[in-house]
């Protein structure tokens, strides 16, 4: 064969196997360059969800301003809180305030020594002052923001039955929840997510 002609030949093949790169590349980029774009713009699922069914969505509520004091509740009750026990419901003086925390996914006070006097001392208080205490549902951030509130509200409904019970009246309860909104610490370890899953106590002026 005249080397001409296989000159001529190679070239064709070589022309035809480069167009078949440049186009099937160029696709290739079209449908990596749509991939990234449903992945942006497709939402972020939950890590494992931190939630219990409810009948009907709790919208989120921003816990108002409200100007508390130390009860003498508070002041008496002596609270030992370890942030590594996080299988347990424990008691925490912080402040102004008493804080309890749950172990994950629960809502129940279940049986604490400290925490039962503690709400046994704070509903004499009330019952005898009329004051109102504002109680605050919260969660760490695993489940999506929607169940978290769902959630940090049970938590905080929970407390307020127990008052109930023991004779406080509803009007001096009221109950929010920020869900995960306002940690008080990383939500990285297991003692930081216990931490941020807790209700918060205040007594109004």
């Amino acid at each position: 064969m005249n080397s001409k002609y296989l000159i001529i030949i190679l070239f064709g093949v070589w022309c035809a196997v480069c167009w078949r790169w440049y186009v099937y590349g160029v696709k290739d980029m079209q449908h990596q360059t749509a991939a990234r774009k449903a992945l942006l713009q497709e939402p972020t699922a939950a890590i494992e969800p931190d939630t219990i069914e409810t009948e009907s969505p709790i919208q989120p509520v921003e816990e108002p301003a409200a100007k508390s004091k130390p009860s003498p509740a508070s002041k008496n009750t002596k609270t030992n809180f370890s942030p590594n026990a996080i299988d347990k419901v424990q008691l925490e003086s912080v402040d102004d305030y008493m804080v309890v925390h749950f172990p994950y996914n629960s809502v129940r006070k279940e049986d604490n020594n400290a925490i039962s006097d503690y709400l046994n001392k704070l509903a004499q208080q009330l019952i005898a002052s009329k004051e109102k205490v504002v109680i605050t549902g919260h969660t760490d951030f695993v489940g999506d923001p929607k169940s978290n509130i769902e959630f940090g509200q049970k938590r905080a409904n929970s407390i307020r039955d127990i008052l109930v019970k023991k004779g406080v009246k509803k009007s001096q309860i009221k109950c929010y929840s920020m869900g995960d909104k306002k940690p008080v610490a990383t939500n990285d370890t297991p003692q930081g997510r216990y931490k941020n899953r807790r209700v918060v106590i205040k007594v109004q002026n």
